[in-house]
């Protein structure tokens, strides 16, 4: 199955309704998102923050550079979250308080393994 990506322009407020039948040029909708994910990959973190405990890719501008990671939430008794929350890390070591996380980004999906990828033109 063949697939295309298109980034449209729309005035504040006159952003189409689109849900799982939508059809577009003969085709069906996959997937929304509702900025620029070709040109708008990083986003900053005084902008948006990930979701929490979502693996994302995180921007340590102290010096590591792009790291995996999420955001550890605390919870109270009852499982309720606090609103505290502290930024965790795949790489052993890595501190929260070591780092300047600055931007965030989805981690991208894996290839298929050589000799499974679907040919570019269907």
């Amino acid at each position: 199955m063949g697939k295309v990506t298109f980034v449209v322009d729309f005035e504040d407020g006159k952003e189409p309704v689109v849900g799982a039948g939508t059809g577009i040029l003969g085709g069906q909708l996959v997937s929304v998102a509702w900025r620029d994910l070709i040109n708008d990959q990083a986003v900053s973190v005084d902008v948006e923050l990930p979701s929490a405990n979502d693996e994302v890719l995180l921007f340590d501008a102290n010096g590591e550079g792009w790291v995996i990671g999420w955001r550890s939430m605390w919870m109270a008794m009852g499982q309720r979250e606090t609103g505290e929350w502290e930024w965790s890390f795949q790489l052993d070591g890595l501190k929260h308080e070591d780092v300047r996380i600055t931007h965030w980004a989805s981690i991208p999906v894996e290839p298929a393994p050589a000799g499974e990828q679907e040919s570019s033109h269907d």
